[in-house]
């Protein structure tokens, strides 16, 4: 353990990101991230804090290979995981009309899959008249919320596998190409 207090705060972070619901799916994510900037921000600073330029000696020398081995990988499981939540929070944060109506038709939301981005809205026809519409704000709200939702009842763990953090991977229709 390279900072025990940090990697427990960051350890607590993740637990609690995986007892997640979708009501406080969002902030647990920031949460997690902050903890996890935090560690790697320290592990940047390590190796200026140990000074290996004067540690002398073959046996020295390898023993600093072995911990600045550890401190990169360290550094990269910690990256992993501070871009698979991002992602994460992302999809749940940045939803654009598009993204609702694509949410909103794979999940035939109200029972339908037939929703259209209008430029009043969301909108969905019965024949050639109005259903049902939403503004796109309601819709990016609502799909946010469906998506959160999803996420928890899929067993979604953001923290399950890769070490820290991996995330289920979105679809085309979920992605940002806006």
């Amino acid at each position: 353990m390279l900072f025990p207090a940090l990697e427990q705060s960051v350890q607590q972070a993740k637990h609690a990101l995986d007892r997640a619901t979708s009501d406080n799916i969002v902030e647990l994510c920031q949460q997690y991230l902050a903890r996890l900037t935090e560690y790697r921000t320290e592990l940047y600073k390590l190796p200026d804090t140990l000074d290996f330029k004067h540690w002398t000696g073959p046996a020295v020398w390898e023993d600093v290979d072995n911990i600045r081995r550890a401190i990169r990988m360290a550094i990269e499981k910690t990256t992993r995981a501070r871009t698979d939540t991002e992602l994460l929070l992302r999809s749940f944060t940045a939803v654009s009309g598009y993204e609702a109506v694509a949410t909103f038709n794979r999940r035939k939301y109200r029972g339908y899959a037939d929703w259209q981005l209008r430029a009043g809205g969301v909108v969905r026809f019965r024949g050639d008249t109005v259903g049902e519409r939403l503004t796109i704000q309601e819709a990016v709200a609502t799909a946010s919320l469906l998506r959160r939702e999803e996420y928890i009842a899929r067993g979604g763990n953001p923290t399950k596998g890769l070490g820290l953090s991996t995330v289920e991977p979105r679809s085309p229709a979920e992605g940002s190409g806006r």
